[in-house]
């Protein structure tokens, strides 16, 4: 009988570095499936884009779209999901000052996606197009401008906030761009002057 090498007492079982091969492609497939969604926004009014088309674009059954995103709804959240992921990746200011600093990249990265993120931002039903990233945005806020935010009245907190959720999200940008013709550059040097003087202006107030 052959006895097996036994395993120094120290060493610990291997653990998978990569997911599963039905993992990846399962992500590969709903991410195929948010791309596709983007696309035909592009070109179609979102509401009416029907489920169908989008699986024909990703080159999906409808069974295996069904399978991902339920309702049209849950496809929706991931779409908004996505672009927030795109827009915020690597984004966690510690202060006042780096978040003005990250309003350039943000400004870029949603000028790249822009058919979707103008959709996004105006879709008119939000219980059609759900908003599922507003907590983390805040989270990320509040942390950022923890010392401005720290000697304030609950209603300034929120008044401030509220401001700089607008200033750092892309609807200022296209706002500027459309009717100011600012390039997103020139939009991003306007938004950063408006979080440092709110930021400033709240600390010279403590």
């Amino acid at each position: 009988m052959v006895k097996r090498a036994s395993r120094p007492s120290g060493d610990k079982p291997e653990v998978p570095l990569k997911p599963s091969l039905r993992q990846a492609q399962k992500d590969l497939t709903r991410r195929r499936i948010v791309e596709a969604l983007a696309e035909l926004i592009s070109t179609e009014h979102p509401l009416e884009i029907s489920m169908a088309s989008v699986a024909e674009r990703a080159g999906v059954s409808e069974p295996t779209l069904y399978r991902h995103f339920p309702t049209k709804r849950d496809l929706f959240a991931a779409l908004a999901s996505d672009h927030y992921a795109r827009v915020a990746d690597n984004i966690a200011p510690q202060s006042a000052e780096a978040l003005a600093q990250a309003v350039p990249t943000v400004y870029a990265r949603a000028e790249a996606i822009e058919s979707t993120v103008r959709w996004l931002l105006a879709a008119p039903d939000p219980e059609g197009v759900p908003r599922p990233n507003v907590e983390r945005r805040l989270s990320v806020l509040r942390e950022a401008m923890h010392e401005e935010l720290a000697s304030m009245p609950t209603r300034d907190r929120d008044h401030l906030l509220r401001a700089v959720l607008l200033l750092t999200s892309p609807m200022p940008l296209l706002y500027w761009k459309d009717y100011l013709g600012l390039r997103h550059d020139q939009a991003a040097d306007t938004a950063m002057w408006m979080v440092r003087a709110l930021a400033r202006k709240t600390t010279d107030s403590a």
